[in-house]
């Protein structure tokens, strides 16, 4: 669980209702109150606030060790940071959980809570956007909006460039150091206090920092025990660790059982005594399990975050001892328990096996004949006519680059839970004059208007389908393709701030589909559907 941002658990969990899917309550993105005039400028606050804030004594390095304590809700920890230039590893270790995340000059990583090792490609750019606006001379996207006494006294800025996220910064109207900042993040509005500002070789920082997102259950407290500066950083430190695998195959390759849904792929799951259905979700983050299942085992929950739109839920971590997919068994499989069910056509499915599960070894997908195969990675050879696609894995979902219409879509989730492929509104926005629909959208629209939102747990979301293209993908090129586009779901898209799209089974089902996460790639073969449709003759 990503504490320091609640990330989303991934696409499929979205659309079966897990994390802020419906028309909730609108974020408030207003303004503070009772804002008077200032008497000052823009460049003379921030230039106090530099001048408060203060520089690294004159021949000490930047390198530094940070320790801090903290506590999430009813769970504490620890967090040490280490830095030297840009480089950088954040360590976090709360309740049953070890996370980290850094940057080694040249790769931007992440570590879960089961060892497993993602690299991303940096799509998230909005904080970088605003540390910018505010470095920048011009200042541009920045404004002060003037000076208040509630909740501090302070001058008021707000942060709106391009490409970049709201945000309003109190700069204290006495030592014009920084103490608080309301921020738009996700479907929340996430107030983050900074105080107890000590001075360490020149630089005056914050010692405790109070993050909270309207939820007692989510707040979280950070306070710093040490700090050094000019610090020796080993390069090994800031390397990027090698994975912890969940499954190691001892002979190559493994069938494993797994019933169709559609095009959505159910595997029987072994917990305990228990067999319980999950989908193969390349669109979830983690492992997820229906709470339920996790109280009738027993199995311990460790700590409490809720999530809210439509309804409230509330997730925990456990740690699951043993878990067996057919021959597969996995052991202390650190997962998230959350109200989940959805049912296939005769039966409930309890579960996700998103990225932990797939992330140790190649995964073949047959669509047409309904199978399952798990291969060695050094036994993996691609088939011959595979299209291999590059991926990338910011939030643990696989992410590709592809173009719609000539437009370039560099953000598409490749997502094995979603039953259709989706465009969200913002990059639909962007592009309204190139993405136009072909006239079968329109002709869904006329022939069932009122059918327009499909339903998760604890809401709906809305969406209105657009046939348009061409939509290549790699080498491949279709000259038009039915999406739908998600609309008036503010809560739903902000948790894929930053990202296009989603491809999803009505596009995966004409392949044979290889998920190679080891060598951060996706293999496509084209199979019987395709050659039928696409190919004929």
């Amino acid at each position: 669980m990503n504490r320091a941002a609640l990330a989303p658990l991934g696409a499929c969990a979205l659309l079966f209702g897990l994390h802020e899917i419906a028309r909730g309550q609108e974020v408030n993105t207003a303004p503070p109150a009772s804002i008077a005039p200032a008497k000052t400028s823009l460049e003379r606050v921030l230039l106090a606030n530099a001048l408060a804030t203060g520089k690294l004594h004159p021949g000490l390095s930047p390198a530094r060790r940070e320790r801090w304590s903290m506590r999430f809700g009813s769970m504490s920890g620890t967090i040490v940071y280490v830095a030297s230039g840009r480089e950088y590893r954040e360590d976090e270790i709360l309740g049953p959980d070890h996370e980290a995340r850094g940057y080694d000059g040249s790769t931007l990583w992440s570590m879960d809570a089961n060892g497993q090792v993602a690299v991303g490609a940096g799509i998230h750019q909005s904080d970088n956007v605003d540390a910018a606006a505010l470095r920048s001379p011009g200042h541009r996207g920045v404004t002060l909006l003037g000076r208040t006494t509630e909740p501090v006294d302070a001058y008021v800025v707000r942060v709106q460039p391009a490409g970049g996220r709201l945000e309003y910064r109190f700069y204290d109207a006495k030592s014009f150091l920084l103490d608080r900042v309301e921020e738009i993040r996700r479907d929340r509005r996430v107030t983050i206090t900074f105080d107890d500002y000590r001075t360490t070789d020149g630089l005056t920082e914050p010692w405790h920092v109070h993050t909270s997102d309207g939820f007692a259950t989510n707040d979280s407290d950070r306070t710093l025990q040490s700090l050094e500066h000019d610090v020796r950083v080993d390069p090994s430190e800031l390397a990027v660790p090698k994975s912890t695998p969940l499954i190691t195959l001892g002979t190559s390759p493994v069938r494993v059982p797994v019933k169709m849904s559609g095009d959505g792929i159910v595997v029987p799951v072994k917990i305990g005594a228990d067999t319980v259905d999950f989908f193969l979700d390349s669109g979830a983050s983690g492992i997820v399990v229906d709470n339920a299942i996790v109280e009738a085992l027993g199995i311990p929950e460790h700590g409490r975050v809720t999530s809210e739109t439509a309804g409230i839920y509330v997730e925990s971590d456990v740690v699951i001892p043993s878990m067996s997919a057919g021959p597969l068994t996995l052991h202390d499989v650190h997962a998230e328990s959350l109200p989940f069910t959805q049912w296939t056509e005769s039966a409930p499915v309890a579960g996700l096996l998103g990225f932990d599960f797939i992330h140790d070894v190649v995964w073949h997908v047959d669509y047409e004949h309904g199978t399952l195969d798990a291969i060695a990675p050094a036994a993996f050879v691609p088939p011959v006519g595979a299209r291999a696609l590059d991926v990338t894995f910011d939030d643990d979902v696989p992410t590709l680059s592809l173009s719609i219409a000539g437009v370039e879509a560099p953000a598409f989730v490749v997502d094995t839970g979603a039953y259709r492929s989706m465009l969200f509104s913002g990059y639909v926005t962007a592009h309204a004059s190139r993405l136009t629909d072909e006239g079968l959208g329109q002709a869904m629209t006329d022939a069932y208007p009122f059918v327009n939102d499909f339903s998760g747990v604890g809401g709906t979301v809305d969406y209105r389908p657009l046939q348009t293209g061409p939509l290549v993908v790699g080498s491949l090129s279709f000259p038009a393709w039915l999406f739908d586009v998600a609309q008036s779901s503010s809560a739903f898209e902000f948790q894929f701030e930053d990202y296009d799209g989603l491809i999803g089974q009505d596009f995966l089902r004409n392949f044979d589909l290889y998920l190679d996460y080891p060598d951060h790639k996706i293999y496509l073969v084209p199979n019987d559907r395709f050659r039928q449709r696409w190919a004929p003759g």
